[in-house]
């Protein structure tokens, strides 16, 4: 009678066992997919009730649970976690990846874009001549976060922009096609301009037509290189994307990063971070913009760079090769002058997949506290070498303590640049992270999101 009930139990226990098993995997950290250079080592920790089999059958997990491999050439090995070692869970993919080396930035720049729209922060009234108020855009059915496409048949992507149009179209037209963006719809509506008095900086007033809406302008900021390549010329910088008043991803038409030198820093304090302030250096292009990514921006250099601590570039670090340790960050805090200081790396997050926060470090360097106090605004893609090899950059600070901060592995930097020409594979899932925001507040300076 036992072995008839242990014979009935025996398919839920397998069904069970197959339902579970990829979730025991994950818990038990084994990944779907690492990537190695060659030459490099990797090695893994193997417990019941699970087991690595190769593409022959054979169990690779060894005695003791410690799974080895070597990388010795470019190419992919596919081994399988079996539940009891014989239920197949997952795969495990072992991806031998040719070697990336590019230099380290750390240098101050201007990040100049030209988003696609403009949202709006505020509805408000407008006081016409007649002394009435009105209110066109909401009349309209506009909203704060809308973004502004076009006004009249014509594209916006600067503030000053609007009243030009609006002003050139509402006197031979009283009413002007508008289109908007709400959330990932785009709606056609009509809007009514108000005829409104207008006083400037010196009392003289004049006629003018408004909207009744106030515009964010996401137009610059300051902050810092991250790599280049001299081949390719392709280039990342900031760590993270550039967002709109609301934290969404800006869609950039075109942008340019300038040289900027910082003429002030304001240190941080416990709940109060601090910031780089700068200048654009005569709008000196370096480089275009082309892609607004999660992990930074992206584009080509159009003038040739150089860090006078490295001659040559360096080995890009894969994640898992990332230490808790010493550490050395190159940013820059006065002029244009880039420096190197010391950080402690003081944990860890080593990721399958990609996202922003792969590591906790702390400043440690006197010089570079008694200058900021630690990590401060503008700070954002400053470059982070360890054992020779370029494993990350900063992304946040903490409020609570500016002297610590979190970094993202440049690992997944270089996979956006398309330097390496590897791209994740499906196995890999973006994840949204912490983003820069801009705003007219911040004109001269970046203003990284707190932790």
């Amino acid at each position: 009678m036992k072995r008839l009930h242990l014979l009935l139990l025996l398919p839920g226990l397998v069904i069970l066992g197959l339902l579970v098993s990829p979730v025991l995997a994950s818990l038990a950290g084994i990944p779907g997919e690492v990537r190695l250079f060659p030459g490099t080592e990797f090695s893994l920790s193997v417990q019941l009730p699970l087991r690595l089999i190769d593409g022959d059958g054979l169990d690779v997990t060894g005695p003791k649970g410690e799974f080895f491999v070597k990388a010795e050439q470019v190419g992919k090995q596919y081994f399988q976690v079996r539940l009891f070692g014989f239920i197949p869970v997952r795969e495990l993919v072992v991806d031998v990846v040719p070697e990336v080396e590019v230099f380290p930035g750390g240098h101050s720049i201007g990040v100049l874009v030209n988003p696609i729209g403009l949202m709006i922060s505020r509805i408000v009234p407008v006081r016409g001549v007649d002394g009435q108020e009105y209110y066109p855009a909401a009349e309209a059915g506009l909203q704060p976060g809308d973004v502004i496409i076009s006004i009249g048949g014509r594209e916006v992507s600067r503030p000053e922009q609007v009243g030009q149009i609006v002003n050139e179209l509402a006197a031979d037209s009283p009413q002007l096609q508008i289109v908007i963006q709400r959330n990932d719809t785009r709606l056609n509506t009509t809007i009514t301009p108000v005829l409104s008095i207008q006083e400037d900086l010196r009392g003289n007033q004049r006629e003018v037509y408004l909207l009744g809406v106030f515009l964010e302008d996401p137009a610059s900021g300051v902050g810092t290189l991250t790599f280049f390549d001299k081949n390719t010329k392709r280039y990342g910088a900031l760590g993270h994307t550039i967002t709109d008043g609301l934290g969404r991803s800006l869609e950039i038409t075109d942008g340019t990063i300038v040289s900027a030198s910082i003429e002030s820093v304001k240190q941080g304090l416990r709940g109060l971070p601090g910031e780089k302030l700068g200048v654009f250096l005569d709008h000196t292009v370096m480089g275009t913009i082309d892609k607004n990514s999660k992990f930074g921006i992206f584009g080509s250099l159009t003038e040739d760079l150089e860090n006078p601590f490295f001659k040559s570039p360096i080995p890009i670090a894969l994640n898992h090769e990332v230490k808790a340790g010493p550490a050395k960050i190159y940013t820059v805090v006065d002029g244009s002058r880039i420096q190197e200081f010391d950080v402690e790396i003081t944990r860890v997050y080593h990721q399958s997949k990609p996202a922003d926060k792969g590591m906790i470090i702390r400043v440690v360097d006197p010089e570079l506290l008694q200058k900021t106090g630690g990590i401060v605004q503008g700070m954002s893609g400053s470059p982070i070498v360890q054992n020779g090899k370029l494993v990350g950059a900063i992304t946040h600070v903490f409020v609570n303590d500016p002297r610590m901060g979190y970094g993202g592995f440049i690992e997944w930097m270089v996979y956006e640049s398309g330097i390496s020409g590897e791209v994740p594979t499906s196995e890999y899932s973006f994840i949204v992270a912490n983003q820069i925001r801009f705003s007219e507040s911040v004109r001269f300076f970046l203003q990284e999101n707190k932790v």
